[in-house]
């Protein structure tokens, strides 16, 4: 068991570390809060472990590789408003899959979720904080991703 994630990204280089280390986070809307007060919008990501290898000597019921997931809280830090694009109007009831976080530009940060939907986040500067949050739990579903071959 390892201790988990803890990171600080305050760059487009750290951005791109944490956004392949949330790809697949799970999201409950009803996780997802702004705190305009404080400029900060807080989520609690239901992460896929891609930093570690399945499990050691542990193997599902049919035979398959074991993975790990992890409750991640990730704060962002500086935000000055927030817009929302194809988020559903239940947005507490809905579970959101993470495909991306992205710079679109010097303002704004995208949080592109499967099905389309993203929140833009306008930011004073980069400067977020993610910790994973309580124990690993075991998983016999890994992410897949289809891609198109334009070629």
């Amino acid at each position: 068991m390892t201790d988990g994630l803890r990171l600080r990204a305050k760059s487009d280089d750290d951005l791109q570390v944490l956004s392949a280390l949330l790809q697949d986070a799970i999201i409950p809307g009803e996780d997802m809060v702004f705190e305009r007060a404080g400029n900060r919008f807080i989520m609690v990501a239901n992460r896929f472990c891609w930093d570690q290898p399945p499990e050691k000597d542990v193997k599902s019921a049919d035979g398959g590789s074991v993975y790990q997931r992890r409750l991640c809280g990730v704060q962002f830090l500086g935000v000055a408003g927030i817009r929302t694009m194809g988020i559903p109007a239940d947005r507490k009831a809905a579970l959101l899959n993470l495909l991306a976080i992205s710079r679109v530009d010097d303002r704004t940060v995208e949080l592109a979720f499967s099905g389309g939907a993203a929140l833009r986040l306008e930011i004073d500067a980069m400067d977020i904080v993610a910790e994973d949050i309580g124990l690993a739990q075991p998983t016999i579903f890994h992410p897949t991703h289809k891609f198109d071959d334009a070629s």
